[in-house]
């Protein structure tokens, strides 16, 4: 046999008896054994052929199997149910072949992402390498936000296009929502899933979910912690999974000695990371600089990782507003010096703490605070009551933001409950508003209580002449279910009720960690 090698629907028994299906890109016979780079995927392996075929070209095979009940695999597909055992099947099996060399590399991003980490922590003998791209670790993650506010838009697409079948239904989510678009807005919440125009006999699953809980077959951060294998983590600024990728190369190899070697690469993206060719998000154009080979990347990170799997990494980030890329040995910079504004009654952010006071805002869940897409131009939300804004005074001088804020407030509301959806944005002298990160909390009426909120880790340039806005609203929807205000579970409930959030000044502060 000469000439490259391809084994297109293969059957593989996996556990339990089950008939799993995968295709093989195999180097011809006279370059084996080589190593193998692996990915299980419930979209379907024919999207993977042109890749299968570039790993093959640099002298890797690639095995890409469809997950239990997708596809062409026989079984039922339960979303993040089994991936862990059949995953362990199909390394064994490609440890197994004439043509691999023992050394096998787990690739996988979003769904995919989760079935690399499970390959990785249950055969961490054979798995020598991590290729983690914005992975989705669980519903309990990826569906809520880590307040617990149900990540509603983004639970509706994804169950309406992938679940409760054995192939997915590209192009539903938006022409459902084109021909009604208040869906989303009808109460229950747990009711939607029978008005999408599918049977989802399973939608209501994740809405018995929290991320307090960890499901049977996450992959846990002790896992993670305990791998020995090197691991590159890819993400992108605009994907909600970024602090996934992020929390994942804090961890990866910590409990080992030495530690494995660990690469970051974040860029100005959404949850394609780039792969769709342009350079823009939103209101935001980064430049050609934006666009990264990235087969080329992977190729050359696992041939160095492979070769020195304890040699010391990198980060590579994109810094939008700066619109280039910063190499560091690691990011965010393990103690950096963090810059604090107070709030003030009269809507400012000071230096200084500016005496005591209030800002109010009334939120009516029925006409709740509405979403915009990522890096949209927000200016034209700033006409709105509902919300409670604090604005800085021109910045003398350029600011550069390295890691996660923290917005340190005191609130109260009285509505049974609130969300408090806090943006930290910039606010350009031409008009433009571009959120820079944000976060959200979730608290009980009454107070005034303490909440600090965390928002998203960034790397960013804020230019000088710029205002800094911290935006608190009570809603972000559809993005985000509605916190109702009656006490009612937000899932289930079917009444809203309106009610006042307070701001209480004095105390509240707004954190940045700086370059």
């Amino acid at each position: 046999m000469t000439g490259f090698v391809t084994w297109a629907n293969l059957p593989m028994t996996g556990p339990g008896g089950v008939e799993l299906v995968l295709d093989a890109h195999v180097p011809p016979p006279e370059r084996w054994p080589v190593p193998v780079v692996v990915t299980r995927t419930p979209y379907g392996r024919s999207a993977h052929l042109a890749e299968g075929r570039g790993w093959r070209s640099r002298g890797f095979a690639f095995v890409v199997q469809d997950v239990r009940g997708r596809y062409d695999s026989a079984g039922t597909w339960q979303p993040y149910r089994h991936e862990r055992a059949d995953g362990a099947a199909l390394v064994d099996w490609v440890c197994d072949q004439p043509w691999c060399d023992g050394r096998v590399a787990v690739l996988g991003g979003s769904y995919a992402g989760y079935t690399a980490w499970a390959m990785a922590v249950e055969r961490p003998a054979a798995v020598t390498a991590v290729l983690s791209l914005g992975p989705s670790m669980g519903l309990h993650r990826t569906k809520y936000e880590p307040s617990g506010i149900l990540r509603l838009a983004e639970h509706a697409g994804w169950w309406l296009e992938r679940a409760d079948s054995r192939t997915s239904r590209e192009g539903m989510r938006q022409m459902v929502f084109a021909e009604n678009p208040e869906l989303l807005a009808h109460l229950p919440v747990s009711g939607i899933g029978g008005l999408l125009g599918a049977h989802l006999p399973h939608w209501g699953d994740a809405l018995e979910m929290h991320p307090d809980e960890t499901p049977p077959d996450a992959v846990t951060e002790a896992e993670i912690r305990g791998l020995s294998a090197p691991s590159l983590h890819v993400g992108g600024w605009y994907d909600l999974l970024v602090d996934e990728v992020l929390a994942q190369y804090g961890q990866a190899g910590d409990a080992v000695s030495p530690r494995p070697r660990r690469d970051l690469v974040v860029g100005p993206w959404g949850h394609d990371l780039g792969m769709d060719g342009t350079t823009t998000v939103g209101a935001r154009e980064h430049g050609s600089a934006a666009r990264l080979p990235l087969g080329g990347l992977f190729t050359d990170w696992l041939r160095t990782a492979l070769a020195d799997p304890t040699g010391p990494g990198s980060t590579r980030v994109f810094v939008p507003g700066a619109d280039r890329w910063r190499t560091t040995a690691q990011w965010p910079p393990v103690a950096g010096p963090r810059r604090c504004w107070h709030l003030g009654a009269a809507g400012g952010l000071h230096p200084a703490a500016p005496g005591t006071g209030a800002v109010s805002f009334e939120h009516d869940p029925a006409v709740p605070f509405p979403s915009t897409l990522p890096a949209a131009d927000r200016s034209g939300l700033l006409d709105r009551s509902d919300a409670a804004r604090f604005t800085s005074t021109p910045l003398a001088a350029p600011l550069r933001i390295d890691g996660a804020g923290l917005a340190d407030l005191w609130v109260s509301t009285t509505a049974a409950g609130a969300d408090w959806i806090v943006r930290l944005c910039e606010l350009h002298p031409d008009g433009r508003l571009l959120e820079i990160t944000r976060g959200t909390a979730v608290t009980t009426g009454g107070g005034p209580h303490r909440v600090r909120i965390s928002l998203g880790a960034m790397a960013f340039l804020v230019p000088a002449g710029t205002r800094l806005v911290l935006e608190v609203t009570g809603s972000d929807f559809p993005f985000l279910a509605r916190n109702l205000g009656t006490g009612e579970d937000r899932h289930h409930g079917t009444r809203t009720a309106a009610g006042t959030q307070t701001i209480h000044i004095g105390e509240s502060q707004l954190e940045v960690p700086c370059g």
